[in-house]
């Protein structure tokens, strides 16, 4: 596992050093880098949250993957560098409010002269590293984020309009999407149980099919339910993609080979 490596796959060649400047840099190439992605779900290839078997796959393969595996990876290349991480456990908020599967979404708790939330694997929908105990909304342009202590956990909140379908199902524009996550540190080997969950139970929406998103400057780009749908300033677009066109499309689009 190389950290250089590492950076050239998420397209990162700023400063490389423990630092604000440097987490915001590799927290903004990944997203724009890297997809969000389960299409190892569909074809019966185990996904595991080990930081070596991610690095094969988002690295060497030039795959994308879901939270555990992204944000996992993003945490051991930021303790490479030096960076003090806490691996956090999430619960994703549904349509209806009602929470996901206990520690179904890892963020990151980075210990600055502040602290300060990372999380590259929601979707590809938090473009920045976000501060903790900043009380009013923390925006980017176009989007905007609300961390928010809740007594017991944490909240934190995004809306935007480039966050329209993020999941296959599709939210409506404009959706707001919550998840929450608790301060208690946790290491890789708590996750397994709930990624196995994750990538079998007919309750997780990752097992109803394809899924592929990555954001940009400009939008949204997402594949799921045979469609692509293209989100961004100019509104947006969704065409009918046939079977025999999802491998060049995933190449084309999302630059994954499958």
């Amino acid at each position: 596992m190389r950290l250089d490596a590492y950076l050239q796959r998420i397209g990162y060649d700023g400063p490389v050093n423990a630092d604000l400047e440097t987490l915001r840099g590799m927290h903004r190439a990944h997203w724009q880098t890297v997809p969000f992605e389960n299409l190892d779900i569909q074809r019966g290839v185990p996904i595991m949250v080990d930081p070596e078997r991610n690095y094969r796959k988002i690295v060497e393969a030039g795959r994308g993957g879901f939270c555990l595996e992204l944000t996992g990876l993003f945490a051991w290349a930021l303790r490479e560098i030096g960076f003090r991480v806490d691996m956090l456990g999430g619960r994703v908020l549904g349509p209806d409010g009602s929470p996901g599967e206990p520690r179904s979404h890892m963020a990151l708790l980075v210990h600055l002269e502040e602290p300060w939330l990372a999380d590259v694997g929601f979707a590809s929908l938090i473009s920045r590293p976000l501060r903790l105990h900043e009380t009013g909304p923390q925006d980017d342009g176009t989007r905007r984020y609300l961390v928010a202590d809740e007594g017991e956990h944490w909240s934190v909140t995004c809306t935007g309009d480039n966050f329209a379908g993020a999941f296959a199902e599709a939210e409506e524009p404009n959706a707001d999407m919550t998840y929450r996550v608790t301060l208690e540190p946790l290491d890789y080997g708590d996750f397994e149980t709930v990624c196995h969950w994750l990538q079998t139970s007919p309750d997780s929406h990752f097992t109803y099919g394809d899924v592929v998103t990555l954001s940009s400057e400009e939008g949204r780009t997402t594949y799921g339910g045979g469609r692509l749908i293209e989100s961004g300033p100019h509104g947006r677009r969704e065409t009918e993609v046939a079977p025999d066109e999802l491998e060049r499309l995933l190449s084309d689009r999302f630059g994954l080979r499958v």
